[in-house]
């Protein structure tokens, strides 16, 4: 049964969806199974709360537009009843500023989106319920800064925040803003846009550019409210901007939001250190050329980002490609340090290390496309690869990016049974097998552009 520990309890990794939307019922359910969650779906408001007596879901995606009753409703109706109270329901609107959408969240809504929904911001906000823990406080003495001129404003926000359960610091200017931020680490800061000294966006973009501070959330509270100012607020790195005067419960819902982000990120770059130590082990184990997992983790990530992949999908390909061999800590050693070629029994042997790979992976919470790229990054456009023969589009793009990684970088690679390719003799080595129908063309052209990326690797 796929479950996850939350708070210390087991939780459902089962997320009900009720749309009335055919399509959108199709398009998040496989959003949502892409990225190893269970979709169950329901089209109208009593279908919901009927699926989610009998399911008992770990979260509830609603649409607030419904046509039988609306999703104020089914909320009401699921909060108030035993067996659904405590399940966490993110709401879903066609735009932001609805006022069911803030009825939603003052009657105990755990998130909101809205519609178009892209996948990346899906599965974060769905992955932020089922890692968030149960706090004893809401803010449990979190550290915010809080960086605002105005004394009126200022002391509001301290008094506001502070009785949340959060730990404040509250500076007046820019300069004190940078330097405070720079010395104490902070979950969340809270920015005016107008300040004496330097404007908001110049504070924001000094942050950003300390490494330390490069994914601490920061909320800008303005009056500037135009399209334009926005977009330059986004741009300098704010992840949310709310307009003064400010709604105490918009801010309360955003912060506890972006709180949750900020645990899952903490937890994330936790992770990675585990993965750089599994790494490691794999390469022990397996006797590769030094740093061969985090070269075709560091590649997937160029041909990534210059094929249009963002966010997410850039931290699946860098795990799946610092994991994607390691299901060979499970091969026999005699096999792994063989120094001629193996025999068929051997290969069969060795074959196996990316479904042992997937048994690895796949428990971890969160890692369900890492361990789909793991178990498949042997797999090839014409059906030749393995484990399972895929073919075409049945290779995911993903697989397709790795799998190039990983057969580029064996192949300017010393082995032990030939030495290593330059890199021109590895790309036509792969354009020779592209039109044999074995890789994606697109692939190997994008590979082809990027080798001056590849000089510092």
């Amino acid at each position: 049964m796929n479950k996850d520990r939350t708070g210390g309890a087991l939780v459902e990794r089962k997320v009900l969806v009720v749309d009335d939307d055919i399509e959108s019922l199709h398009l998040y359910g496989d959003m949502l199974r892409r990225a190893g969650y269970a979709a169950v779906t329901a089209s109208t408001g009593w279908e919901g709360i009927d699926m989610a007596v009998k399911e008992q879901p770990g979260l509830i995606l609603l649409d607030l537009r419904l046509p039988d009753i609306t999703g104020l409703t089914v909320l009401e109706t699921l909060r108030t009843a035993l067996s659904t109270k405590n399940i966490p329901i993110i709401v879903v609107s066609a735009i932001s500023k609805d006022d069911d959408v803030m009825k939603a969240m003052q009657m105990g809504a755990f998130d909101y989106v809205v519609k178009p929904i892209t996948y990346d911001d899906m599965i974060r906000r769905v992955e932020l319920v089922f890692f968030s823990r149960e706090r004893q406080g809401e803010g449990d003495q979190a550290p915010v800064l809080i960086v605002e001129d105005s004394a009126i404003d200022g002391a509001a926000l301290s008094e506001q925040l502070s009785s949340w359960g959060y730990q404040v610091t509250w500076v007046q200017t820019g300069r004190e803003g940078i330097e405070q931020a720079a010395t104490d680490n902070f979950d969340i800061i809270l920015l005016d846009g107008l300040l004496p000294d330097i404007n908001g966006f110049e504070v924001v973009k000094e942050i950003r550019a300390t490494e330390r501070l490069g994914t601490t959330p920061v909320i800008m509270l303005t009056v500037l409210s135009g399209l334009v100012d926005k977009l330059k607020g986004f741009e300098s790195g704010v992840d949310e901007f709310l307009n003064k005067p400010v709604s105490w419960e918009e801010l309360r819902v955003r912060m506890r939001s972006l709180m949750r982000l900020r645990g899952m990120t903490k937890q994330r770059f936790a992770l990675s250190e585990v993965v750089g130590v599994i790494t490691n082990a794999i390469e022990l184990a397996e006797a590769t050329e030094p740093r061969h997992n985090q070269k075709v983790a560091s590649i997937s990530v160029i041909l990534g980002k210059r094929m249009g992949v963002h966010g997410h999908g850039l931290w699946v390909l860098e795990m799946a490609g610092s994991l994607h061999d390691v299901g060979k800590l499970v091969i026999r050693r005699e096999i792994l340090f063989k120094p001629g070629k193996l025999d068929p029994s051997e290969w069969a042997e060795m074959q196996r290390h990316s479904e042992y790979g997937e048994k690895i992976i796949k428990p971890v919470h969160g890692f369900g496309e890492v361990a789909d790229i793991v178990r498949h990054h042997h797999e090839k456009m014409d059906g030749s690869g393995y484990p399972d023969g895929l073919k075409g589009d049945q290779v995911s793009q993903f697989v397709r990016i790795v799998s190039v990684a990983d057969s580029f970088e064996a192949l300017i690679s010393d082995r032990t049974y030939r030495p290593a390719f330059t890199r021109d003799q590895a790309l036509d080595i792969l354009h020779k097998e592209t039109d044999e129908g074995r890789w994606d063309p697109q692939v190997i052209a994008v590979l082809s552009t990027s080798l001056d990326d590849l000089d510092n690797l």
